[in-house]
């Protein structure tokens, strides 16, 4: 594992620890403390992110060991961030738009990995779930008849989804 600090940072141990052994439930639930609620591309973002860290032998003890290169700017991106350790805070996550839910994790040395999520299997999940899509777009993308009941409903159907991802 490469890190400029021998012990690593105690930090992120928990998240460390949680990564080699694989707990992408575990991981979930830390980024959902930073995002505010799951969602399927929270948890995308996570086990991307994981596979990454893991393929590159890293752990980030926040100088800047790798850095993040991120694709899109929605909830897929905090998963990457929680697990990678890059933020924009550290100088470690660096959001190039080019409309792919994507990222790159790249080493010091220029050793790096990059994932993109399938769009075949990012066009499906309207159809998988079409009441969880259906709220989302007359919340979020319309913005019709936001009630409170109905915000929580789409939030719960998310959240079930993301379980099942």
């Amino acid at each position: 594992m490469a890190t400029t600090q021998p012990e690593g940072n105690s930090l992120r141990q928990d998240i460390e620890h949680m990564i080699q052994a694989m707990d992408l439930r575990g991981l979930l639930n830390k980024a959902g403390e930073l995002h505010g609620h799951l969602c399927n591309y929270l948890a995308y973002g996570v086990m991307g992110a994981t596979s990454a860290v893991r393929d590159l032998g890293v752990r980030n003890t926040g100088m800047e060991e790798v850095v993040a290169i991120v694709e899109t700017n929605n909830c897929f991106t905090d998963g990457v961030q929680i697990v990678s350790g890059c933020s924009f805070g550290n100088n470690a996550l660096v959001y190039r738009d080019i409309g792919k839910t994507a990222f790159s994790l790249v080493k010091k040395d220029g050793d790096g990995v990059r994932y993109i999520l399938d769009p075949e299997f990012e066009d499906s999940r309207p159809q998988v779930y079409p009441e969880a899509y259906a709220l989302w777009n007359q919340l979020i993308v319309e913005k019709k008849d936001a009630t409170p009941d109905a915000f929580a409903q789409m939030m719960n159907l998310f959240h079930d989804m993301t379980l099942s991802e």
